[in-house]
């Protein structure tokens, strides 16, 4: 048997042929599709008492060939488009046949393939022979221990089957596991670019049980209602009594977990879903088979809260928290408990501040002159939380009726909105919200959006003292934070900066439209300062001269219901014809302007 090499780099479409022909075969390519007239392409070696003969094309969809074997000549077959076509040639009486297995066909046959072969000691083994059986595809044809480069071993087809369409290289691996009890291994960990870390994403699977179970990947999509059938599933690993194991899988995989006694038939639960990030799977037996709770991070995030908050009495000893903690966790390993909660909220001194510590009371009052949305001034009382750098709060600066105008008009349904970005374009886990740019109409003076802009800077104005006006500055950014959502320590511009270049933030403000029930507070991280809002509050607070990064701060997880904010941060410096646009983040001139 003789292999014709080809140059990989011609094409990304491959069309194998195999040919069980004792005959030396032409090959012939009709450019023009299955109707037009053929050219011969080159020929395939006459397959011996080795096994077939094999030759690879690479090419497009839709070009088809024909095949010739003496005065034998096949049908013609076109390449579907998939990676990789396979074409088996044979004899059957006195006619040429061209079997075409498509890419669909070929992921349907591996598929087959993977549920033969994928508990069985030697999976590879088995997947070469289950291709000689099934198809006549030689384990030489697969084999690469004869080839001096691994480079051309691995570009062998019948691997290529085998790791282009099988379920086995997707299949979750078992990360670490542990006994209830046990501690736990806390590296690897991805920092949130504040200083703290994030969990891994990862699935954790607990059985509570007193009897082993088998967790089992269902590898076949298909209705949650419906049981998987046995080769629809692969088997990962059993998790033991009172154990957990720890599972790194693709978002969106399905499993089941199931178990057998001597004395009772197989017992499954329903199937259950790893959504991605952080998740945790509960095995619990039930009077019909097993039980599986389920929790996402932020349904985590939020559980761990209520863990800690009976702990409250010893939240300010660490050493007794922690005891409590532990103690109190008793639906999770409690050694993973406290490390998940340690992740999930930053740290314990910053949960201790966004559920624990009281609201600041405000230190004086000032009166600022507001438009009322007639046009007209309105004096309000503004209540001073810090002096240094300033933080200020406003009680009803919109009314509820003004903020779901606000987000009636804009169209600020959780549908419309996207992850928050951050610098770069990407998503960050530490900006946990949902935001969408608001753009006033400085020409159109009655819109909801543009009374609020205008009243957002005579606030800020009349607080700070800064130059700040509308024209040049960055739109309103609408942020929204469903229960679980949050946004971790942060600066908005110029923190450690005395004083900040012209161009560059100075100062921020929020307009409350939508407050949580429980949770969803602003804190001020370097102090105790903490703001929990009524609908339509109002807080600023800047940072023009900030040396020691006092205006870092965070919003808090919200626990139950929903926040929205209107958020506007303020430059000095810029203007109709200089626009924040004109500057880079954090107030730097464009490189091309350097």
């Amino acid at each position: 048997m003789r292999f014709l090499l080809w140059l990989a780099a011609a094409a990304a479409e491959e069309l194998h042929i195999l040919s069980h022909i004792p005959e030396v075969v032409q090959v012939f390519w009709l450019p023009g599709g299955a109707l037009s007239p053929s050219r011969l392409s080159s020929e395939l070696d006459a397959a011996d008492s080795d096994g077939p003969s094999s030759f690879v094309i690479n090419t497009y969809a839709g070009h088809g060939f024909r095949f010739q074997a003496g005065s034998l000549s096949s049908e013609a077959v076109t390449h579907s488009g998939g990676q990789h076509d396979l074409v088996i040639l044979s004899k059957s009486g006195d006619s040429l046949v061209a079997d075409l297995l498509s890419a669909v066909d070929l992921q349907k046959f591996v598929q087959e393939m993977h549920s033969h072969c994928n508990e069985r000691d030697g999976y590879t083994s088995c997947c070469y022979n289950f291709l000689k059986t099934k198809r006549g595809i030689p384990v030489a044809f697969a084999d690469y221990s004869n080839f001096d480069d691994v480079a051309t071993a691995f570009a062998r087809p019948a691997d290529k089957y085998i790791t282009a369409y099988s379920p086995h290289k997707l299949m979750p691996r078992v990360a670490a596991r542990g006994n209830l009890e046990d501690d736990i291994e806390s590296d690897g960990l991805d920092d949130d670019g504040y200083g703290g870390h994030l969990p891994p994403d990862e699935m954790l699977v607990i059985n509570k049980m007193l009897v082993p179970v088998d967790l089992r990947w269902v590898h076949v999509a298909h209705d949650s209602d419906v049981p998987p059938q046995d080769n629809e599933t692969t088997m990962i690993t059993q998790v033991t009594s009172e154990s957990y194991v720890r599972i790194t899988a693709r978002p969106g995989q399905s499993f089941v977990v199931s178990k057998q006694s001597p004395r009772e038939q197989s017992r499954s639960s329903s199937v259950f879903r790893y959504p991605g990030e952080l998740a945790v799977a509960i095995i619990s037996a039930e009077a019909k088979g097993l039980a599986v709770a389920s929790r996402d991070q932020d349904e985590l995030k939020i559980a761990l809260s209520e863990i800690a908050q009976n702990c409250g009495d010893s939240s300010k000893d660490e050493q007794s928290f922690t005891e409590c903690f532990k103690q109190k966790a008793v639906s999770f390993p409690p050694a993973l408990a406290l490390w998940w909660f340690q992740l999930l909220w930053t740290s314990v001194s910053h949960w201790l501040h966004c559920v624990h510590l009281p609201d600041s009371v405000s230190i004086r009052q000032v009166d600022l002159e507001l438009d009322d949305g007639t046009g007209k001034n309105r004096s309000v009382k503004a209540q001073i939380f810090r002096e240094d750098p300033l933080v200020l709060g406003i009680s009803g600066l919109a009314t509820p009726q003004e903020c779901q105008q606000l987000i009636d008009s804009q169209d600020l349904k959780e549908a419309n909105l996207n992850m928050a970005f951050i610098s770069g374009g990407s998503h960050s886990k530490s900006r946990r919200t949902l935001t969408k740019n608001l753009y006033p109409n400085m020409q159109a003076p009655q819109s909801i959006l543009a009374k609020l802009q205008k009243r957002f800077f005579q606030a800020a104005r009349g607080a700070s003292g800064y130059e700040l006006w509308p024209e040049g500055q960055e739109p309103v950014n609408w942020l929204h934070y469903k229960p679980g959502y949050e946004y971790r320590p942060h600066c908005d511009g110029g923190c450690g900066m005395d004083p900040v270049p012209s161009g560059m933030r100075v100062a921020s403000s929020l307009l409350y439209c939508n407050v949580a029930e429980q949770g969803g507070s602003t804190i001020f991280t370097q102090d105790t300062t903490k703001f929990t809002p009524a609908r339509g509050d109002f807080l600023f607070f800047a940072y023009k001269s900030d040396p020691d990064y006092m205006s870092m701060h965070a919003a808090c997880p919200v626990l139950r219901g929903i926040k929205s904010t209107a958020t506007q941060w303020y430059r000095e410096g810029v203007s109709k014809d200089y626009t924040w646009e004109d500057v880079a983040d954090l107030g730097l001139r464009r490189s091309s302007e350097l």
